[in-house]
């Protein structure tokens, strides 16, 4: 099972860093920016619980590795202090932007693709002459810098070198699987009901997710694209591509050829080292001409729509239409048809109709007179009695929703700037970790302001006011925070749709009271639920307030597939969060039913 990832909110301090926002999250980590004596790093944080060796493993890596296309280790340590619970890695920041995003945004020519791909080879050739492989070569592992276009080859958190233990006993080794090889496929086919095997990567199957790389930066579209899983697989033992400046005319025909040798089907006849892919696209730009100048793709627009032959039939042909591949900036939606929810998510809102509105307007003032009526009941009732209404809250007093990452937050906590230097001799096969970390006291994040902030804010008063609220106020709910990144993509992947709920438990076993406190926690889903299977693992973090506040941000399924989702905890009787049971009163512990509803959401409100 793979682990959740470290939830930490924009101001939280961890070793003397300061988050400022999240970055990106894979299988094993998530990695954060943050700022340090006014620099900017990338921080990576690794649930030690589940990730074990593997920290070692990534740092040792990163220490054999000093070269301008590699991320550099900036320091390394265990957070929180005296009761650890994450490993994190302190790396350079690079400011710029994910390859597949640079190359949809960029649009780029033939000349910087080559100059892109140059860049990652000569980091693999570095990494191998180190005698490590990445192992997850992909262009989510890719960096392009803003100030001069230089490419680095970032996560090796699954990567490997001479002489170290291995760390699963699977047959395949850890990986995105659109990337394995051919070999690797053929290998799994072989072994696949052979006990005890195990298929050894080497720098060839780095050379193929290289040209898998170059292959989409070319042509926009990927090499092989079949219709299941099973016939993938078989297109990628078998099928030779389409070459590139066949798939799109503008590609040099130089490039196509270095492309399609790093996509050879075996070993021995592909590229022979990732040297050696650095002297072909070197030569190769020697010989680019003013056509390398041109961008590879059509720019957005309403003239790239050409009419597609090959179909299976006449009629067919007439009525189809293709759009080339298209790159570059696209005009904003309008502002009347679409509204951002979160980074590179748009949402199309239909106008709604007039009934609704009418509808609305009856539901309020329902509301008006129900409020109205219980004013009266109760004002009449304490006269009546002399009785006093009891609403419970929770303790007043600091809150512990300042911590969003299972740091201890005390008085006399100081933040330390300690970002381990990366000093060990490069031939180092493992680190131990540091013992002794300064403690920590993450400040917490501000309230988004906006219009559904100022409606609670608005309703709660109003409600007080026509129900009499006694005493002190409730605990607000916790601060609004947008999805994990690529959380709406993959839930939109596996069928769940944005307001979609499903039933959830948070423990086996017949429906009961449970205890819970603040911190990470994780729920099953009950029953598939679109692409989700039944008892997949649901992982976030909980929040104590007048009701207990569950947000996840990460699904890992019963097969060992992990990804970023954003959902809600629902009682099943509807609202946010889990109703408090009667037993305990404290501000950072609560009774709560173990059955619930997981509601997936746009963002945390």
């Amino acid at each position: 099972m793979r682990p959740p990832p470290a939830i930490l909110t924009p101001g939280a301090e961890v070793l003397g860093y300061t988050v400022e926002r999240q970055l990106g999250q894979g299988g094993f980590g998530t990695v954060y920016l943050a700022r340090n004596a006014g620099q900017s790093f990338a921080l990576k944080l690794l649930h030690l619980p589940r990730v074990g060796e593997r920290v070692e493993r990534e740092v040792s890596i990163l220490l054999k590795l000093r070269h301008a296309n590699v991320v550099g280790l900036q320091g390394y340590g265990l957070w929180p202090p005296g009761a650890p619970q994450f490993a994190v890695i302190v790396m350079e920041y690079v400011d710029g932007r994910r390859l597949d995003v640079w190359a949809d945004e960029e649009n780029p020519t033939a000349r910087q693709v080559a100059r892109v791909a140059v860049d990652v080879a000569r980091a693999l050739a570095a990494s191998h002459a180190a005698g490590v492989l990445h192992r997850d070569v992909k262009e989510a592992n890719v960096m392009v810098r803003a100030s001069d276009g230089l490419a680095k080859l970032v996560d090796f958190g699954i990567g490997d070198y001479e002489g170290a233990r291995g760390l699963t006993p699977d047959i395949l080794p850890p990986g995105t699987p659109e990337y394995r090889a051919p070999e690797a496929w053929r290998f799994f086919r072989r072994h696949a009901h052979s006990p005890g095997a195990q298929y050894s990567a080497g720098p060839s199957d780095d050379l193929w997710a290289l040209g898998l790389v170059l292959y989409a930066l070319l042509t926009a579209r990927k090499p092989f694209d079949g219709a299941d899983d099973a016939s993938f697989i078989e297109d990628v033992m078998t099928r030779e591509p389409t070459p590139p400046h066949e798939e799109n005319a503008r590609v040099p025909r130089a490039l196509s050829d270095v492309c399609m040798r790093l996509l050879a089907k075996t070993p021995e006849t592909r590229t022979l080292s990732a040297l050696a892919a650095v002297t072909e696209l070197e030569r190769a730009l020697a010989g680019a001409d003013t056509a390398w100048d041109v961008p590879l793709c059509d720019a957005f627009g309403e003239d790239t729509a050409t009419t597609q032959g090959g179909r299976d039939s006449m009629d067919q042909w007439l009525r189809a239409l293709m759009h080339r591949p298209r790159r570059g900036k696209r005009a904003p939606p309008p502002a009347a048809e679409a509204e951002t929810t979160a980074p590179g998510t748009t949402v199309k809102a239909a106008p709604q109709p007039r009934w609704r509105s009418w509808a609305w307007a009856m539901v309020a003032l329902a509301l008006v007179l129900f409020a109205a009526a219980a004013t009266l009941r109760l004002w009449t009732s304490r006269v009546e009695r002399g009785a006093s209404v009891r609403q419970e809250v929770a303790p007043s007093g600091e809150s512990p929703q300042a911590d969003r990452a299972v740091a201890p937050t005390r008085p006399e906590a100081t933040a330390a700037a300690v970002a381990l230097p990366a000093t060990l001799q490069e031939d180092s096969a493992t680190v131990t970790m540091p013992k002794n970390m300064q403690p920590l006291h993450p400040p917490s994040k501000p309230a988004k302001k906006g219009v559904g902030v100022m409606v609670r804010a608005v309703s709660t008063a109003a409600a007080c006011t026509a129900l009499a609220c006694p005493g002190p106020q409730v605990r607000p709910p916790p601060p609004p925070e947008p999805c994990p990144i690529g959380a709406l993509k993959a839930m939109a992947k596996r069928g769940i749709d944005i307001g979609d709920d499903h039933p959830a438990v948070f423990a086996e076993g017949d429906p009961r009271i449970i205890s819970i406190g603040e911190g990470p926690v994780e729920v099953q889903v009950f029953a598939n639920w679109e692409g989700l299977p039944d008892r997949t693992v649901l992982s976030g973090r909980s929040s104590v307030h007048d009701r207990v506040y569950v947000r996840l941000t990460w699904a890992t399924t019963p097969q060992g597939d992990s990804f970023p989702v954003c959902l809600e905890v629902h009682a099943e009787e509807g609202p946010r969060g889990m109703a408090r049971e009667a037993g305990d009163e404290s501000s950072s512990r609560a009774r709560i039913w173990t059955s619930a509803y997981v509601k997936a959401v746009a963002e945390f409100e």
